[in-house]
């Protein structure tokens, strides 16, 4: 609502729908309130007083002002650029940019409406802006809410063919210019080097190669020449198109030729984005991975490989040990603190290798039949010669020691990382099972309570979406050090699966300790999290339960401290909850968002 004085948000009843559009004439009676940034006027019911024609007239705004909180609430002029658009079945989202950088402007679909053609076009949006909040009240970023599409005037219309703009070189992208201007997309072709439809794009020309994020579910055959356009952009110290698409171009059919390098050469040179091959011995799968991963080495440094989703089906389809050349788009992973502390140069620090598919991986070596049972029906046949061969068994038996005593190293490597999480290096579920059921063991012994703990952490996808996987990570091993320092000594701290962890609580005093680690646990999130690229807020949901009071087998425990969790996502997060069989106990006050202001 907007008067002489200016606007403020007002949340009025859901039903009945009122027959209310912008520039209408009403009345408002109801009671004013804190809201969760900005006051706001709640239980407000609204009376129509008749038609008119939108007409206040808009404070002329930046991104800057805007984040300032100054204009919350206030109708607003904003000039942009429309980077994307998402249309849904009522509501159509913008992703804007300005010189200060992003936001986003949201409407109500309307038919007959072509919103696509705004893209990469200059506009200037009229509408309400309202602020981004998080749990503690704070602004943290700004949308504009518009009426409808007649409050967008587009000031310089994007190119009738986007894919008519002259394409430069990869490695043009983001070099200097005297004059630099609010970016527009960018044209780049070359041939597909990876093509992971709807998720990313590589290509590579005689320059370089890079990587693209796009939504575009069309397949690009690897080789091909393809024509990409997309808005430049930075990410994790590398230049990139976002909200790519792409199209064939007509190119020479000659075929790829990857660069044959090793792990460490791939680190030291400059080939990032290009197709390359490697040869390297599989360690194994990472099972803790969000995608298809697998571990390889090459000489000192271990490297993962990725596949594309579902590619690895039920298992491993070549056996562990073996000797195996990659061919993938190399993915080159930067030391953020070491450009933080250096002069502006990245410093590159680890790699990784993208695949197309399982054909990339090729067997050039199987392990060794050799084993520890091979090993001793050896020493069998050397000790029945051994009249006749003496120095034959004592070279025998140092070549046998010499093995086994590899063998057992090797057991002893593949033993923690079957153990043990291979990001966080914490526990995983196999050994945070042996050690649930000798505590549960003793406990039963001892009579005395066990405590479990589910910690979950609260809208890790949209750090995922926002900052990318290795952000994520990098958020999970800042998470797995925090829990960690929380907790006693003799407590176990396990990685449950994606960004779930349970903590074991042996040897307890008594029941109502396990909520006193509880909310130790959610404390410890008050402060930002370093992820390196930026300071994220981190909340987490944490549920509880107690033995014997709730549960004495592991299934049990296991799926009550699951509910206990899921109840305090369901109440709002950022919390945590106690389950008893003969009652629950919320670990925090839970307080509903205003819905007019939540919007």
């Amino acid at each position: 609502m907007h008067d002489a004085t200016g606007s403020v948000f007002v949340a009025i009843p859901s039903l009945p729908i009122l027959p209310l559009h912008a520039g209408d004439l009403v009345e408002v009676t109801g009671v004013t309130g804190a809201g969760d940034y900005a006051p706001t006027v709640r239980s407000g019911a609204a009376r129509l007083l008749g038609r008119a024609q939108l007409s206040v007239t808009p404070y002329k705004a930046t991104l800057t002002q805007l984040l300032g909180g100054m204009y919350d609430a206030q109708w607003v002029e904003i000039e942009v650029l429309v980077r994307s658009v998402h249309v849904g079945a009522n509501n159509v989202v913008l992703e804007i940019a300005s010189d200060g950088g992003s936001l986003s402007a949201v409407t109500m679909r309307q038919d007959g409406v072509n919103y696509q053609s705004l893209v990469d076009s200059i506009v200037r949006i009229r509408g309400n802006a309202a602020p981004v909040f998080n749990q503690r009240h704070q602004m943290v970023g700004v949308h504009v809410f518009f009426p409808t599409f007649s409050q967008v005037s587009v000031v310089v219309p994007a190119p009738r063919d986007p894919f008519a703009v002259p394409s430069v070189p990869v490695t043009q992208l983001f070099r200097y210019t005297p004059n630099p201007v609010l970016s527009h997309r960018a044209h780049v072709r070359g041939q597909v080097t990876l093509n992971w439809p709807g998720r990313m794009l590589c290509i590579e020309d005689s320059k370089g190669g890079i990587c693209s994020q796009t939504t575009q579910a069309g397949f690009a055959e690897v080789g091909s020449f393809v024509d990409v356009i997309g808005f430049p952009a930075i990410s994790f110290f590398k230049p990139t198109l976002e909200d790519a698409t792409f199209r064939p171009a007509p190119g020479p059919a000659s075929p790829l030729r990857p660069v044959q390098i090793t792990a460490k050469r791939a680190i030291q040179e400059d080939l990032d984005g290009m197709l390359v091959q490697v040869d390297a011995e599989l360690i194994g799968q990472d099972l803790a991975a969000t995608e298809p991963t697998l571990m390889l080495r090459s000489g000192h440094l271990l490297f993962p490989v990725i596949l594309p989703k579902n590619a690895l089906g039920t298992g491993l389809p070549w056996k562990e040990g073996s000797l195996v050349r990659v061919t993938g788009v190399c993915n080159v992973q930067f030391d953020s603190l070491g450009v933080t502390l250096g002069e502006g140069a990245v410093q590159p620090q680890s790699v990784q290798i993208l695949l197309r598919s399982l054909d990339d991986v090729v067997v050039l070596h199987a392990p060794s039949w050799w084993t520890s049972e091979h090993a001793w029906e050896g020493l069998g046949v050397v000790g029945l010669a051994a009249s006749i061969a003496f120095v034959w068994v004592v070279v025998l038996r140092q070549r046998v020691e010499k093995q086994t005593r590899a063998l057992r190293r090797s057991e002893e490597r593949m033993r923690h990382l079957s153990e043990h999480d291979p990001l966080t290096n914490l526990p995983n579920r196999v050994l945070l099972n042996d050690r649930l059921e000798l505590a549960l063991t003793h406990a039963q012994q001892q009579q005395r309570p066990l405590g479990l703990l589910m910690v979950d952490l609260d809208r890790f996808k949209e750090v995922n979406d926002e900052f990318g996987h290795a952000a994520g990570d990098r958020l999970l091993c800042e998470i797995a050090t925090i829990l960690t320092g929380s907790v006693r000594m003799t407590d176990t701290v396990a990685r449950y699966g994606g960004d779930e962890f349970i903590v074991l609580l042996p040897d307890l005093r008594s029941a109502d300790e396990a909520g006193f680690i509880a909310e130790k646990i959610v404390g410890a999130f008050a402060a930002p999290v370093d992820i390196g690229v930026a300071r994220i807020p981190v909340t987490v949901s944490v549920g509880v339960c107690t033995y014997p009071e709730a549960g004495k087998e592991i299934e049990t425990l296991l799926q009550t401290v699951d509910a206990a969790m899921y109840s305090v996502k369901a109440e709002g997060r950022n919390g945590f909850r106690v389950f008893t069989n003969a009652k629950s106990k919320a670990g925090q006050e839970k307080r509903p968002r205003d819905p007019m202001s939540a919007a």
